[in-house]
């Protein structure tokens, strides 16, 4: 194998999210493949087909099927509306392609168990949960392993997003139960529920809330009609692992002037504390006074170094492409980091049940 074909379902901010990772990739990583961008799959094929030549894709097209006809492909990254996913994962398989799939799995846990139902054992897979790729997330998790901060007692995280406060932000699949499943617990929830799970195992119990703060929309830019809003705006859950970890998880998307992912893990030796929109390297609070050394996983070889940053969030896209492609080669580094469309299923199950509690109790 010289080359990776990939075929890119989407082109919205996620799908382009995917592009800068792959074009990037060859210039500042040297790898034992080229990544190709082969297909791009739109529901705007006409249109794009210009823009998309220039990107660099040989072939565009509405339908996935199509694409993956030509035999041109190896990879399928699936970047759309949740709801759409266990299609075009079955689908890609049907083409032997490996699949990088969006998180969360599906718009349901219900779904994403039948789904999984049909995928084989070691199939080829990686699902975006990104944030494992984060640089301040490895050290965490080496930190962790090294017990600096002693026995894990709590961990407590804010996920804070602002977009969605403005009540004439129009209708998109984002707010729609039937595409996207939920609202803030089930587009960031489920990075944080995914951190606590990475960073400590599995959960014994997460309870919570969600509300809905804006509950209708215009239904298209400057449209005077207006669409009930199903999904949540909120949600609040407090969660404790198989290990005794406790803590308390809050997601927003309409915090409006406090956009931030904070983390605060505290041990009996001390404390963790970070801000993954801004910081690379967690700051311990030790009881004893001390400033200790932190450990530097090697897998922050995956990242762009310093000098080649493209931001945190667009750094840790990069990692995680990189990861999967090495992946895909054979390469067997880091297997305990790739995340699976079983890890998606781990926490989708609980986000479904504080869903599902939430609507008995309004």
């Amino acid at each position: 194998m010289h080359h990776i074909g990939f075929t890119i379902i989407g082109f919205g901010t996620i799908a382009k999210t995917h592009l800068v990772a792959l074009r990037t990739l060859p210039i500042i990583k040297r790898l034992p493949v080229t990544p190709v961008l082969d297909s791009l799959v739109t529901r705007r094929p006409g249109v794009l087909a210009e823009q998309a030549k220039q990107i660099g894709f040989n072939y565009v097209t509405d339908k996935l099927e199509t694409a993956l006809e030509r035999g041109q492909s190896q990879a399928v990254s699936i970047c759309t509306p949740n709801a759409l996913h266990a299609e075009q994962v079955k689908t890609a398989m049907q083409f032997n392609q490996a699949v990088y799939c969006e998180k969360p799995v599906t718009e349901s846990a219900e779904q994403t168990a039948k789904l999984l139902a049909t995928v084989p054992a070691h199939y080829p897979q990686q699902l975006a949960f990104t944030f494992r790729y984060h640089p301040a997330v490895m050290r965490i998790r080496e930190c962790l392993k090294e017990g600096i901060i002693g026995d894990v007692l709590q961990c407590n995280i804010a996920y804070m997003r602002s977009g969605y406060l403005n009540a004439d932000r129009p209708f998109s699949w984002r707010l729609s139960d039937e595409l996207s499943g939920g609202g803030a617990i089930t587009d960031i929830g489920v990075h944080a529920l995914d951190l606590v799970r990475h960073w400590f195992g599995n959960f014994k119990q997460v309870d919570g809330r969600t509300h809905t703060f804006v509950k209708n929309r215009p239904s298209a830019v400057h449209a005077a009609e207006q669409v009930e809003v199903h999904v949540d705006d909120w949600a609040s859950m407090h969660l404790e692992t198989e290990t005794g970890v406790r803590g308390a998880i809050e997601v927003s998307r309409i915090a409006y002037g406090s956009d931030a992912f904070r983390i605060h893990i505290v041990g009996t030796k001390g404390s963790m504390t970070c801000d993954l929109e801004k910081d690379r390297m967690p700051v311990v609070h030790l009881i004893s006074g001390a400033v200790p050394s932190l450990p530097t996983p090697d897998s922050l070889e995956l990242l762009p170094d310093e000098k080649a940053t493209l931001g945190v969030f667009q750094d840790s896209h990069f990692a995680a492409l990189h990861h999967f492609i090495l992946r895909m080669t054979g390469d067997n580094r880091w297997t305990d980091i790739a995340p699976t469309l079983s890890d998606g299923y781990a926490v989708e199950r609980w986000v479904d049940k504080v869903i599902a509690s939430s609507k008995q109790t309004d």
